[in-house]
């Protein structure tokens, strides 16, 4: 991909984009993704970097049809890594998300799985607060 391409998505992640560590059930991931009333772009997004599509419900009778796009763990680590040089307003987002992600590791299944330690809890909940943090709508 050229680098004009991948300052474009970086502009669009930093404008309409989010990037989190979002909680499951037994851990937590990093997700990356967008949410844009152009289909187009979306589909753009899914072609150029993998990832999975959703058409978002109208809460509105007349509100413009949106479409979201994103990415989790590996795969959205690889694609922030591409657009890391390129952000400007999500790149401390980005780099936790980056940081958060290199700590994973294959903890196997079944009765071997190893578990995580405390220190790896701390950090991991560490990150997630202040990845909140980042996040946070309105005024401090």
């Amino acid at each position: 991909m050229k680098k004009t391409d991948l300052a474009y998505v970086a502009g669009i992640i930093d404008g309409e984009g989010w990037i989190c560590i979002k909680n499951t059930k037994t851990s937590a991931s990093v997700k990356v993704g967008v949410g844009n009333t152009n289909e187009w772009l979306i589909c753009w997004l899914q072609f150029s970097f993998g990832g999975s599509v959703c058409v978002k419900k109208k809460w509105i009778a007349n509100q413009k049809q949106q479409w979201g796009w994103d990415l989790s763990t590996r795969q959205a680590s690889e694609f922030l890594k591409l657009i890391l040089p390129y952000l400007r307003i999500k790149r401390p987002q980005a780099e936790l998300a980056l940081k958060f992600q290199a700590r994973r590791k294959y903890r196997g299944g079944g009765t071997n799985a190893r578990r995580m330690t405390e220190e790896e809890r701390a950090l991991d909940q560490s990150d997630k607060i202040l990845m909140h943090k980042y996040n946070k709508r309105g005024i401090d």
